[in-house]
């Protein structure tokens, strides 16, 4: 078939400029063609055009995942949740309350295991992106870590050197244990989703039932825990045994979920065929100029100070400013149920919020969840039903997850196309390090304004400690989260157009040189 040169010189300009064919035309000019100079020339472009949108279609249909695979993939954070949620939320009153050790001794131990993470996280990105396996380079270390992480989460509830030296020693040895066996598990499984597949939908729809699982899971943990620990102790006072037994039930829960994930998920996005391994040094220092990545990183860390942060002393301000343990289910059932609902049409919203679309839905949900945490915090405790109300605003608000992820995505596959290194391992190891620094981080300014303002274990609460659990519980997150908010809305310019040209620039560029090296 010929070539219709004078009828389509437009199409031809448009084909030039097309992300599909940058990288052949390219070779085309490298010998000194043009299209204006060969006739030939065009034959051979509208003979490339028809022959890599059919290769393309081939590789669509090959790597379009499966409903199975995409529902399995949401059991990982599902898991994940059961075991570090539980953690997260009980962990500092259990410290605190049953255990006795101090305030500080608390914010110390956090803030060691964070910092110990800011080192363990990037490096565990790293090995991970060196792995080469026969089940790829991320599945093998949820199959191996799972068990190790479901142990440790039920070590982190032990006690048995008391509350003196050793009792810190034995604390500070178990959370850290666990938050590396978290890193262990987790990075891979969040660099997975973008390794699954290159279709934008099926990451979208990966992201969403991600977000799903970990609602369910949080759900599980916000609703189910408080009846479990009350049914446990036989009183609404929760003894140091209820804390252990349940962690177990939860851990053991947790196994065959994130087996499924292994099972039924497959790594078909590898690096460059010719790529050179790279040092973990080189790859932080191109990781730390991905300027997109370092914004959703920034936005992720005081997202999750002020999430976590909440959530690890929410139990203190359900207990002694409203004075009713019992509301603990509901108003932390509220959000999950939100963020359910929300990633399910989180999909829908990217596509019909403009151009930016992934980003005004991250941004209206976190600026959403701020503001109604602010106005929390004004609201007086007697006052259930208008508190009620207000996280039932805070719960709608919870359609972002997504959003966050597709970004993360979006953000490796621009230091891919820009640098030849593709760096997913140790891009979710920075991701999954601004939330587990910013859990610690809230929980431990949490914990010490509590304190600051005459929070003591056992005493009588006074108005001061009243006030210093209201804020450490709903005016210090609102302001995380309103400036988490701000921050990709100043400063994240890619559209989500954008996004998609350079997924299909880096298919053809690694399509080429599968073929060059056959």
């Amino acid at each position: 078939m010929r070539y219709d040169y004078k009828a389509s010189v437009k199409n031809d300009f448009r084909f030039l400029h097309s992300p599909f064919f940058v990288f052949k035309i390219g070779k085309i000019k490298e010998k000194n063609m043009s299209l204006m100079e060969s006739r030939k020339t065009a034959d051979i472009l509208y003979l490339l055009q028809k022959q890599t949108k059919e290769k393309r279609k081939e590789v669509e249909k090959l790597e379009k995942l499966s409903k199975k695979s995409i529902i399995s993939y949401g059991f990982g954070d599902m898991a994940s949740q059961l075991v570090w949620q539980f953690v997260g939320t009980y962990l500092t009153v259990y410290y605190m309350d049953i255990v006795g050790l101090a305030p500080m001794a608390v914010s110390t131990i956090m803030m060691i295991a964070k910092i110990w993470d800011g080192i363990n996280d990037p490096m565990m990105g790293g090995i991970a992106e060196r792995t080469r396996s026969k089940w790829g380079r991320f599945r093998p270390y949820i199959l191996f870590g799972a068990p190790f992480l479901a142990l440790f989460s039920v070590l982190t509830f032990t006690s048995p050197f008391g509350n003196g030296t050793a009792g810190v020693v034995w604390a500070t040895f178990t959370y850290i244990g666990a938050g590396m066996l978290y890193t262990l598990v987790n990075i891979p499984y969040g660099a997975l989703g973008g390794v699954m597949t290159t279709h934008d939908s099926d990451r979208n729809a990966l992201n969403s039932i991600r977000g799903i699982g970990m609602q369910v899971g949080m759900l599980i943990i916000n609703f189910g825990s408080p009846i479990l620990l009350m049914a446990l102790a036989g009183s609404d006072t929760i003894t140091k045994g209820s804390y252990m037994i349940a962690a177990i039930i939860f851990a053991i829960i947790s196994l065959p979920m994130f087996y499924i994930v292994f099972r039924n998920s497959q790594e078909v996005i590898m690096p460059k065929v010719n790529q050179e391994k790279v040092s973990i040094i080189k790859n932080l220092k191109i990781i730390l100029t991905n300027k997109y990545l370092m914004i959703i990183v920034l936005t992720m860390f005081f997202q999750m100070a002020g999430n976590m942060g909440r959530i690890s002393v929410m139990s203190f301000y359900v207990t002694h400013c409203l004075g009713n343990f019992a509301l603990m289910s509901l108003l932390m059932t509220l959000p999950s149920l939100g963020s359910i609902v929300g990633n399910i049409i989180a999909p829908f919203l990217i596509k019909h919020l403009g151009k930016h679309g992934k980003r005004n839905v991250l941004v209206a949900s976190l600026l959403g969840k701020g503001i109604a945490l602010l106005w929390i915090f004004l609201i007086p405790y007697e006052d259930i039903t208008m508190l009620i109300v207000a996280h039932v605003v805070f719960a709608i608000a919870g359609f972002g997850f997504p959003s966050t992820l597709s970004m993360v995505t979006d953000a490796v596959d621009y230091q891919d196309l820009r640098t030849n290194v593709r760096s997913d391992g140790v891009a979710y190891a920075f991701y999954g390090l601004a939330t587990k620094v910013g859990n610690a981080l809230g929980s431990a300014v949490g914990v010490m304004l509590m304190a600051a303002f005459g929070y003591v274990s056992g005493a009588e609460i006074t108005a001061s400690a009243q006030q210093g659990i209201n804020m450490a519980t709903n005016l210090v997150p609102g302001i995380c989260f309103v400036v988490s908010g701000l921050i990709p809305l100043i400063f994240w310019r890619m559209t989500d157009r954008e996004a998609d040209e350079i997924r299909e620039k880096l298919v053809v560029r690694n399509q080429t040189e599968i073929e060059e090296v056959k």
